[in-house]
């Protein structure tokens, strides 16, 4: 004996109704998903008013660590600067942060210095090429006196091998206290420096570069406006830079030793300031700089 159940099915007497079987739809089944719970937004600080972040953005608070929001005077860590001034202009910042490279010795002169300005070694280089040539010029002018010293020393050379021995020292004094030898080995020198104060100056005031300059790509300008120099500082300058050599090879110790001093400091100096300014720049109120810098700054300053 069967018995019918509410959907026709029938099921033997005694057994109950199976109820596993999913129940029949006369079409697909539908189902609407569950409906997402959306975050409150939070007001942030750092937004304008009435701005806010969504909840799911936030990253769980660490131990010792403010939650995110938190006003940066309640933040551990940060201290306030501007000391002193008046409320809405001081601030807070991490301590070291903003500090300057070279406020405790961080970084070199090197670092600071301007790519425009010539550097030590090109002003060596170039003064080097222009001894080589106001030296050049003076044997030229003084050929006749200097080769009659020459001959003169060949002849102590070849009569005494040991150039260290008494008679030889004695033919040596004999030939540097001569007369006619210190007027010729004064009148080189002075006129040695009478050659390089014209080369420097002259060049200077009307291209603003020697020939050891130009060979090294460097020019010498204002310091003021980095304009090209006019004749009185190109006088000034090439004065007070041949002072220290000229006292150091025309008079006798201790003044020479004390124009060697002020030639050794009025190049040494450079070395010591950004701008690589000598003693001489410095009264002459100029600077070196490289040539294909100012190139560059005329060719910008050119209308299309």
């Amino acid at each position: 004996m069967t018995q019918q159940d509410d959907y026709g099915q029938g099921t033997a007497a005694g057994q109950p109704a199976r109820t596993d079987e999913p129940a029949p739809t006369d079409g697909p089944a539908l189902t609407e998903p569950a409906p997402l719970l959306q975050p409150t937004p939070l007001p942030s600080p750092y937004l304008d008013a009435g701005g806010a972040i969504p909840q799911a953005y936030l990253a769980p608070p660490r131990p010792g660590q403010p939650r995110y929001g938190t006003p940066a005077a309640y933040r551990p860590g940060l201290r306030p600067s501007g000391a002193g001034q008046p409320p809405g202009q001081q601030g807070y910042r991490q301590p070291g942060y903003g500090r300057p490279a070279n406020a405790s010795g961080g970084f070199g002169l090197q670092s600071r210095r301007d790519p425009a300005i010539a550097g030590p070694w090109e002003r060596l280089a170039a003064s080097i090429l222009d001894w080589l040539i106001i030296f050049t010029t003076s044997v030229l002018v003084f050929l006749s006196p200097l080769l009659q010293l020459w001959r003169d020393w060949q002849a102590i050379v070849s009569r005494y091998p040991n150039l260290y021995s008494p008679e030889a020292q004695a033919a040596i004094g004999s030939i540097s206290r001569d007369p006619a030898t210190e007027h010729t080995v004064l009148y080189w020198f002075l006129g040695m420096f009478g050659i390089a104060l014209a080369y420097y100056w002259v060049q200077h005031a009307a291209w603003g570069a020697t020939i050891g300059k130009r060979v090294l790509g460097t020019r010498v300008v204002t310091a003021a406006d980095r304009a090209p120099i006019g004749v009185r500082a190109a006088g000034l300058r090439a004065g007070a830079f041949l002072v220290g050599p000229a006292v150091y090879l025309l008079l006798a110790s201790p003044l020479g030793y004390l124009g060697g001093l002020l030639w050794l400091g009025d190049t040494g100096v450079s070395l010591f300031n950004s701008r690589v300014q000598t003693l001489h720049d410095k009264l002459a109120g100029t600077i070196v700089v490289r040539q294909r810098w100012l190139d560059q700054q005329a060719r910008s300053a050119r209308p299309w």
